[in-house]
């Protein structure tokens, strides 16, 4: 799992973007690696486009966090 977070924080960087997100259920997974929590209000528009097909939808207990660099 770590390698492949650390293989889209370096495409991120190719990029050029600064921060990307993660909807999870291993938020400690993700904040070892530098993530930090964040209410999903935050999140962009499109992502509740998708959460909205979710049959979990709207008592999601997926945590998002957000890494920037």
């Amino acid at each position: 799992g770590r390698a492949l977070v650390r293989a889209c924080l370096d495409d991120m960087r190719q990029l050029g973007l600064n921060r990307v997100f993660t909807l999870t259920y291993q938020p400690e997974f993700f904040a070892k690696l530098g993530f930090r929590p964040i209410d999903k209000s935050e999140l962009p528009h499109k992502v509740w486009s998708d959460c909205i097909q979710c049959p979990k939808f709207p008592d999601c207990n997926e945590e998002a966090l957000i890494r920037e660099i």
